[in-house]
């Protein structure tokens, strides 16, 4: 990962392309994905938390 959160998003967003063909396609197959996973009793997934590292401002 780079330190632009913007080119990281562009970047998803080309990997799931070149996966999916297009974001629509992802979107459709995630949904499908969480209504069976809802259908067997599972409410929520836990997503592993991703922690920024804000550089820290010098002291003035």
């Amino acid at each position: 990962m780079c330190e632009d959160p913007g080119k990281d998003i562009l970047e998803a967003k080309a990997r799931i392309a070149a996966l999916f063909g297009d974001l629509e396609t992802y979107m459709e197959f995630a949904m499908k994905r969480q209504e069976k996973r809802i259908k067997q009793g599972i409410k929520y997934i836990d997503l592993p938390i991703v922690r920024v590292k804000k550089p820290e401002k010098p002291e003035a």
